[in-house]
C-alpha cells in the first residue's frame, strides 16, 4: 500500500501563483459590497463570486457562500471555497483588493475631466 506524503501547505501556498481579475463593480454609492472577483489559483482553478467588501476595518475580500433554511426556518450560511491557512487568505485577499484597486483607478481614468466642458472635447 502506498503512503501519501505530507505536503507543506505553507510552501505550496507561497508558490502556487495566483492572478484576480474583477468581474463586475457595483456602482451604488452607499453599497458594501462594491465589487465581484474571480481567482485563478495556480492556473488549475477558479475561484468565483468573491464579493469586494468594504467593512467596519476596511477593504476584505469575502469568499463565496449559499444559505440555506433549517427546519425551525432559521438562516444559515455554509462556505463554498475558503482558504485552509492564514497564509492562502492573506494572499487571495491582497490580490482581490489590488485588482480592485487597479480596476477603480482605470475606471476613474475613463471618466471626463470636471472643468472640460463638452466643447472642449471637440
Amino acid at each position: 500500500m502506498a503512503t501519501k506524503k505530507p505536503t507543506n501547505t505553507k510552501a505550496a501556498a507561497q508558490k502556487t501563483p495566483l492572478t484576480a481579475k474583477i468581474d463586475r463593480m457595483i456602482e451604488r454609492e452607499d453599497a458594501t459590497v462594491k465589487a465581484y472577483a474571480s481567482v485563478n489559483i495556480g492556473g488549475a482553478f477558479v475561484i468565483k463570486d468573491i464579493a469586494v467588501v468594504d467593512g467596519q476595518k476596511g477593504m476584505f475580500a469575502r469568499m463565496p457562500f449559499r444559505s440555506y433554511k433549517t427546519s425551525s426556518g432559521e438562516t444559515k450560511y455554509s462556505d463554498i471555497a475558503f482558504a485552509l491557512t492564514d497564509e492562502a487568505r492573506q494572499s487571495l485577499n491582497d490580490a482581490v483588493i489590488g485588482a480592485y484597486r487597479e480596476a477603480l483607478e482605470e475606471s476613474e481614468d475613463e471618466l471626463p475631466d470636471e472643468d472640460e466642458s463638452p466643447a472642449q472635447k471637440m
